[in-house]
């Protein structure tokens, strides 16, 4: 996406990855002091214990929250009825979205409904919020070389998705 970005800064041997971008999937992958982001609005990285203060959950569990309260940037849709402290409640309380649905008979009032009405399409959410890290790829980070972007046939493929303000 336009004004995303990974930044990574190397120190020797240890490398710090510092994701620039507001998009919530990405706190999955903060580890560490390794690979934090940074909140551009508030001038501040972002580790483990700041997405404990955001989210209520730990990094790895942002793949559950974002299924159950949603992420419309992602069309993921959520369990209508479940908001930020509902998800952190059930993650904390049954560690994970598998555990949330085997418990789901247990989970009283309106919102339990709504969870026992969502099963299945929690169960998709979840798998589409994982970021895959374990994907081979045909290049390693030192064969990527910048090139100079091919405008018209971007121009094309702009024009063909209607992406306007990348036409811009």
């Amino acid at each position: 996406r336009p004004g995303d970005c990974l930044l990574v800064v190397g120190a020797g041997d240890v490398e710090r990855v510092v994701m620039l971008s507001p998009d919530k999937d990405l706190a999955q992958l903060v580890s560490g002091r390794r690979v934090v982001g940074y909140d551009r609005r508030k001038g501040a990285f972002i580790d483990e214990e700041g997405v404990w203060e955001k989210f209520g959950v730990a990094p790895t569990s942002i793949p559950d929250y974002l299924a159950l309260v949603g992420d419309t940037s992602d069309n993921i849709p959520g369990v209508p009825k479940v908001g930020a402290k509902t998800a952190a409640k059930w993650l904390n309380e049954y560690g994970s979205v598998d555990e949330i649905i085997a418990n789901a008979d247990k989970i009283k009032g309106k919102v339990g409904e709504s969870l026992r009405a969502s099963l299945e399409q929690l169960k998709l959410s979840r798998e589409l919020t994982v970021i895959r890290t374990d994907v081979e790829l045909d290049e390693s980070a030192d064969g990527l070389t910048p090139v100079d972007p091919d405008v018209p046939a971007l121009r094309d493929l702009y024009a063909h998705f209607e992406l306007r303000a990348l036409l811009k």
